[in-house]
Formats: C-alpha cells, structure tokens, sequence
C-alpha cells in the first residue's frame, strides 16, 4: 500500500485531503501538535499521527525519526502553517519568528533529512502547500507571505534537483479556504462561504498527484486573481491593501 505523509493533518486542508488519500488507497500518516484534534478523526480512516511540534529542531528530529521506522514515503506534503496578522511594526517579533521556522524552515529541514535518509520512493510525490499571497501579496501578514513564496522557490529549485531520481515536485497556491485556521486570521469572515471547501481543495490536491503536475492554483477564481496579481501587481496590492487592513 502506498504511504501518504501529512503535516498539519488534523485540522483543515491537512484532514481533508488525508481523507481523500485513504480513499484513494494510501496508508496516511498524520504530523501534527493538536493531540486533541488528531485524536478526532474517525478511526475507520486509520491515519497515524505523530505528535510533534515542527516549530523546533526536536520536533523535527522526532519526526524524522519516527517516519524512518515506518514504510518508505510515496507522497510528503508539507502542509502545516500558522499566521501572525496585523500591522507589520506591531505583530511580535516571537511570533513572526515561530511564522518563519514552522512555515519555512521545518519543510526545508524535514525534507532534507527524509531524502538523505533515502525515505522518499523513486517515483513519490512532494507537495508544498504555498498560498496564492505568492501572486497577489498580503499586507497584513508580511512574515506568512515571505515563508510561502520562499517554500515556493525552493520546490521549483528542488524539482529540478530531483529529477533524476523521478521525484515529483508539485506546489500548490490556495487562495482564501473554508477552514478555522482561515476564520481565525481574516479581518472579515462575512462572506466565509465563498471560499473554497477544504474538501474541493484536497482533490484538487489528490488530482494534481497524480498528473504529476509541478504547480497548481485551484479554481478558476484564483487563478484569475494569480495572472492579474502577475500582470497588474500594483493594482491587486492596493485591492489586498484595503482587504487586509482596511483604508487607514
């Protein structure tokens, strides 16, 4: 059976699409810091967790370790984020800091461990999960932006780096989703079901897998919004400006 590895898969986009690979056949194991929340799932699923906080080097190193005693990975996807919104002067430098290492550096650092050790199987898939800030900015959430078209840079590079040993590289650019971790960070969640269910998203996810595809903006909304954030930036920065922040 193939193996399916998830960060963050207890909650949001990470639950919906390990949902979606066990249906699609894959062994899912889970990695996250919500005990709790893990502990939520459906057991007929049979996602496995790891409890570990990415945020820090001995998470990191737990992880590692506890995936390196399982089957070889078919399919990473390095989904966990947080946020820290606001003003950028007045958001805490701590917080920007844990933004930086669990965003950015747990995906860098984790993925370089796991092909080191030899983990991920000729022909398997990783998948990072950027954000469609990438395209068209985030004013309120300066440090979230950087992390994700950072990740971004790094999988294109990566992509090339890897092919030789056929490992695909697909990185994936949702725009705002249906999920808590959405409602908590948006300055206005009126209009909380236009967004994209995590559920639409997690096969989107699982399609793009399987054709191997190297980037992926899911739903024509964001894709829109992703060539005119390319072609006007100016413009969409002002339209994110007033999104994110407001008029003052």
């Amino acid at each position: 059976m193939r193996h399916a590895v998830i960060t963050g898969a207890a909650n949001g986009i990470g639950k919906a699409l390990a949902c979606s690979l066990v249906r699609a056949g894959y062994a899912v194991t889970g990695v996250d810091v919500d005990s709790k929340r893990a502990a939520d799932l459906p057991p007929e699923l049979g996602v496995r967790f790891v409890l570990a906080d990415l945020s820090t080097d001995a998470g990191i190193a737990r992880v590692h370790d506890e995936l390196g005693s399982m089957d070889p990975i078919d399919v990473l996807v390095h989904n966990a984020g947080i946020n820290a919104v606001g003003r950028f002067p007045l958001v805490g430098l701590k917080d920007q800091e844990k933004v930086v290492a669990l965003n950015f550096q747990a995906p860098l650092m984790l993925t370089a461990r796991l092909l080191e050790a030899d983990r991920i199987v000729p022909g398997g898939s990783l998948v990072f999960v950027s954000s469609l800030s990438h395209y068209v900015s985030y004013p309120g959430a300066a440090a979230y932006a950087a992390t994700k078209s950072g990740l971004a840079s790094y999988a294109r590079s990566l992509s090339v780096a890897l092919a030789p040993r056929d490992i695909h590289v697909m990185t994936v650019f949702p725009g705002p989703t249906r999920t808590a971790h959405a409602r908590r960070y948006s300055p206005d969640n009126s209009r909380e079901e236009r967004r994209m269910p995590p559920e639409t998203l997690a096969e989107a996810i699982r399609r793009g897998i399987g054709k191997r595809r190297r980037l992926l903006v899911p739903g024509f909304g964001n894709r829109t919004a992703a060539v005119l954030g390319t072609l006007f930036p100016r413009v969409v920065e002002r339209v994110m400006r007033r999104t994110s922040l407001g008029k003052n």
